[in-house]
């Protein structure tokens, strides 16, 4: 499609008023595109930038315009044996059917209502499964409106959520649908969320607690250890880093406790005055990172 000639259609060519030859030319070579070329892509990094303004942004104007009003556009619903996806004004209503259905399904469900979205089927505690991890946002999200899902109870099926998200966000957006995990197997978690004040452990609370005391209990209930240490920053920030057993300090307090699998718990720690300065945030490939 020749930018140059999108700029030179006006609305009313688009609204059928005037049969202008640049207006017909615009139409055939937006139907004639597939749906996954509508969206704007974005280069790659971490959860939780814009658009080059100008004749790319008229651009993906138009072709929203048209395609929620002619048939090969973006639907406003969706479904197949795995989701049900319906657009409204202010959010998409998503029902899970089948959380254990491959990706793609869910992928395809999203990507006909004009979204582009990457799946990922990824193992969960039981509690989780069949829920949606995310929005994740790799880049980041800078732009208008919001992003979030909120769960909706009662529901008939797996799960059921609304999901804000701009209709016409043109970076990636990455989700996981829960199934649930192998013996041992490491759950997939929500990344850069603030894991303060999280319990683990039913009937026991292990914020304030000594490393020592807590790793006592996990013993006791014949689970395996593992360590994070929460790193806080002046600017409020905070980074969280994996480290062995050997890197603890059995005085050090724990600020709280998250399933890592079916028989560890992770303890996020809070460092010493003896643990030296805060390292520089080096990130660990997340779920959404890895390859499919």
């Amino acid at each position: 499609m020749n930018l140059a000639d999108v700029a030179r259609v006006h609305d009313k060519d688009l609204a059928g008023e005037v049969a202008a030859p640049e207006a017909q030319g615009l139409m055939h070579a937006i139907m004639s595109e597939e749906r996954e070329q509508l969206t704007v892509a974005r280069p790659r990094r971490k959860v939780r930038r814009g658009l080059v303004l100008g004749l790319a942004a008229t651009a993906t104007a138009v072709a929203i315009a048209v395609g929620a009003g002619l048939p090969g556009g973006p639907a406003t619903s969706y479904a197949n044996a795995a989701v049900s996806i319906e657009k409204t004004d202010e959010y998409f209503s998503v029902n899970i059917t089948d959380p254990t259905a491959d990706r793609r399904r869910f992928e395809e469900a999203f990507r006909a209502v004009g979204l582009n979205v990457t799946v990922k089927v990824v193992p969960v505690a039981p509690s989780e499964v069949g829920k949606l991890i995310g929005p994740i946002v790799p880049d980041g999200f800078t732009w208008h409106g919001s992003i979030g899902t909120q769960s909706i109870e009662p529901c008939s099926s797996a799960f059921c959520a609304k999901v804000w998200m701009p209709a016409d966000f043109p970076g990636r957006v990455v989700f996981g649908v829960g199934r649930p995990a192998k013996p041992g197997e490491p759950y997939a978690d929500e990344a850069a969320v603030d894991p303060a004040g999280e319990e683990a452990l039913s009937g026991y609370v292990s914020r304030g607690k000594t490393v020592a005391d807590v790793r006592a209990e996990l013993r006791r209930r014949g689970l395996k250890t593992g360590y994070r240490l929460v790193w806080q920053y002046p600017d409020g920030g905070f980074f969280d880093e994996a480290v062995p057993a050997n890197r603890v300090k059995d005085h050090w307090t724990v600020a709280s406790t998250r399933p890592h699998s079916s028989d560890t718990v992770d303890l996020y720690v809070t460092p010493g005055k003896d643990a030296g300065p805060a390292p520089s945030p080096h990130p660990q490939p997340e779920w959404y990172d890895m390859p499919d």
